[in-house]
């Protein structure tokens, strides 16, 4: 019947390839990992997360190592379980603290890792944390403050 042309297949195979490329930067850009390895989980109990949401990067020095997996409130605190690349190693005494890029930009949890020889297991929790600062609430503080 119809017989297609080496342009036709040709301009198809860019379609497609296109397509692909559109759906792959989307669901990067969404941070959505498709074939990322399970990781390593762990737990930190936080008294505020702001602006916190799941999905929000983890970061060593700078670099992501992670995500957060899920925030739900446990006993009065926010119960954080973020998601560590298995090709990382979390010393048994790190930090986690909740910051913020920038002024306004996006919330993260940063990890200080200690000096412990030893590490966390999947499933442990994070011994200490620091919760988020809230820049709503320092301005009121600092503009109402008598010199």
């Amino acid at each position: 019947m119809d017989e297609y042309t080496r342009t036709e297949i040709s301009v198809g195979f860019f379609v497609i390839a296109g397509v692909a490329a559109i759906a792959y930067l989307s669901l990067s850009i969404a941070g959505v990992q498709l074939f990322a390895g399970h990781g390593t989980t762990v737990t930190g109990r936080f008294a505020s997360v702001g602006e916190l949401k799941e999905g929000a990067t983890v970061k060593i020095a700078g670099v992501p190592v992670g995500n957060v997996r899920s925030i739900k409130l446990e006993r009065y605190a926010a119960e954080v379980e973020l998601g560590i690349a298995d090709t990382v190693a979390i010393p048994a005494d790190t930090i986690a603290s909740i910051r913020t890029e920038g002024l306004l930009g996006e919330a993260y949890v940063m990890l200080r890792p200690g000096g412990s020889e030893r590490n966390l297991a999947s499933g442990e929790r994070l011994g200490q944390t620091e919760s988020a600062v809230d820049i709503v609430d320092l301005i009121v503080k600092y503009a109402l403050e008598k010199p």
